[in-house]
Order: C-alpha cells, then structure tokens, then sequence
C-alpha cells in the first residue's frame, strides 16, 4: 500500500487514539521537553531546529556521506536551519515531524535514538531501514533530502563536486564568448 506523507501521519494519528489513555498523561511532560530542546537549539545558535533534530540531521549526515564539511558536520544541520528559518509554509509541522521521527526511528527497533547511535550502527540502520520509499520507515527516510541539501549546500562540498550555481553556468558562455573576442583582437 503506497501512501502520500499525509496518509502515513493519518494512520499515526488513529493508531495513537486508542493508546490516548497510555500518552496523553505524558502530554505535558512532552510539551515540555519540546521547549527545552528548542530553548537548547536557540542557545546552540539554530533559529529553528531543536537540539535533537540539529544532532539528527548532523549524525545522517556523518554516516550518509564520506566527505566532512569544513566546519564539521554541524554545518550541515546550520544549512538545514536557515533553509527552515527561511520558508515560510502552512506545512512546516510536517517538516519538523519528519525530522523527530528520523532522530527517534531506532527506537522503533530498540535502539538508541540516531545521534547516539556508533557510527557504524548508524550506518547499517541507515542501510537497512531508512533506505526505503515503503512503509511507515518512507516518512523519516523523506529527511533525507533535507540533509542532502545541507550538505550539498555547503560551498567546499560543492566546490569538490565541481557544482555551480544557475548563475555561475548563465555566466560561463559569456565569458567564453568575451575571452574569444578579446583573443581575436590579440590575433588580428
């Protein structure tokens, strides 16, 4: 059964009613912990992940790709940051229930949550399970893409990678153009 993300948080939310007398005492207890992380993220200088989601996006990071940043793998969970704090979206919820799915999705399978997971623990419940577009697994596999823009973001990586931007190639004609003509003249 293939689902939209919509569908998947659906099916969560109506397997979570009928555990409502289980949780929602620990509502509040949750609610809480929530702004101490977000208080804590803030204090870590993100304007908009919470300390858990900031050490998520930079543990995938370290275990999906090879090449640090040059300022570590923190860069990564930065760009991810201003890139949120950037967008302005009624869907912005969904984006932040991905990314605390990603960072407890172990727990799913008795682990620890992802940050503190071993590396190479990390990287083989990465392999296994988050490498998939079936199941509940598809929604913290969706954060993904928002840790590849992070790290793909970062100048050095995509300097590397020999990225350039829309406007670096609109230039690049130009300049050939422009150094054709000036070495015509040199010639003639």
């Amino acid at each position: 059964m293939t689902l939209p993300l919509n569908g998947y948080l659906a099916l969560a939310l109506i397997a979570a009613v009928p555990l409502a007398p289980l949780w929602l005492p620990l509502l509040p207890l949750v609610i809480w912990w929530w702004r101490r992380e977000t208080r804590i993220g803030r204090e870590l200088g993100y304007a908009a992940l919470p300390r858990f989601a900031a050490e998520a996006i930079a543990a995938h990071a370290e275990a999906a790709f090879g090449v640090a940043p040059e300022g570590g793998w923190t860069v990564v969970a930065r760009n991810v940051d201003r890139y949120l704090n950037a967008v302005d979206s009624p869907r912005h919820w969904r984006t932040f229930g991905v990314l605390t799915i990603l960072a407890f999705a172990p727990w799913l399978r008795l682990q620890p949550r992802l940050a503190a997971l071993p590396l190479p623990r990390r990287r083989r419940f990465l392999e296994r399970h988050l490498r998939t577009t079936r199941g509940f697994l598809l929604v913290p596999s969706l954060a993904r893409q928002l840790v590849r823009m992070g790290y793909y973001h970062d100048r050095g990586i995509a300097a590397a990678l020999g990225f350039r931007t829309v406007n670096q190639r609109r230039q690049e004609p130009a300049r050939a153009a422009a150094s054709a003509a000036s070495g015509a003249k040199v010639a003639g």
